[in-house]
């Protein structure tokens, strides 16, 4: 079978077409709102579910593999357009330091005897409860300037998670949630990494004084998303004449 080879223009429409994903998973993972139905599903009876919109992590996770992750068999489309490695990724996670940095939802601060680190992740109040939220929804426009840059592997490679024991990067959460967890995958036979689960179920904890709060939503999904936002983040429309 005959064979078309994809253009620059093809790769950027692409890369355009992954960005406007992105940015309507975020979209809607911002909303925190309970998913009623299926909007679409008019034939037959509409199901109804009690699912979080923070599901979007999953949709974030498996566009920024698109993105980013290469394989012997596959090679991201970042890589494909040239600039994987030219990219200065933003960092936006607070000092793994054991204090409470702003808005972030870390375990643990000072004269705390917690060590525990979630560093993309921070609370906010909905007025009935508190909940784990990706920082984009907390940061304020003065702070951007101020984020760190830095290359894809430091970047790919960072602890952003430390909670009961298990240390996470970006790669691992990405990876884990898109091939076994159903951003693409279930992994076939029905197992998770045991740190991978007991992270996830984790409700984020807050200890301030002696004092444990505990607030809504999931830590792993809330970091996902914000990884997502860091991405959108870094790559710069200016330098779309440059690819290839």
């Amino acid at each position: 079978m005959a064979k078309y080879t994809l253009t620059s223009e093809d790769l950027i429409q692409s890369l355009e077409e992954q960005l406007y994903f992105l940015d309507s998973s975020l979209t809607n993972y911002s909303e925190n709102k309970t998913i009623k139905k299926y909007e679409n599903k008019v034939i037959g009876t509409p199901f109804n579910t009690e699912l979080k919109t923070e599901i979007e992590a999953k949709r974030i996770a498996t566009i920024v593999r698109t993105l980013l992750h290469d394989t012997e068999n596959s090679t991201s489309l970042l890589k494909l357009l040239g600039i994987k490695d030219t990219i200065r990724y933003l960092d936006t996670s607070a000092p793994n330091d054991g204090r409470l940095h702003s808005m972030t939802g870390m375990l643990g601060v000072r004269n705390s005897d917690s060590i525990q680190y979630l560093g993309l992740v921070a609370k906010i109040n909905t007025g009935n409860s508190l909940i784990a939220t990706p920082l984009y929804r907390q940061h304020l426009v003065e702070w951007y300037q101020g984020y760190l840059k830095l290359n894809f592997s430091d970047w790919w490679g960072k602890e952003i998670i430390n909670i009961k024991g298990y240390k996470h990067t970006r790669s691992d959460l990405i990876l884990t949630v898109v091939n076994k967890d159903g951003g693409a995958h279930i992994h076939k036979d029905k197992t998770l990494p045991s740190e991978y689960y007991i992270t996830k179920k984790s409700n984020l904890t807050l200890n301030i004084q002696g004092v444990e709060t505990e607030f809504e939503r999931n830590i792993v999904y809330a970091s996902i998303a914000q990884i997502g936002w860091e991405l959108l983040n870094s790559i710069d429309n200016g330098h779309e004449r440059n690819y290839c």
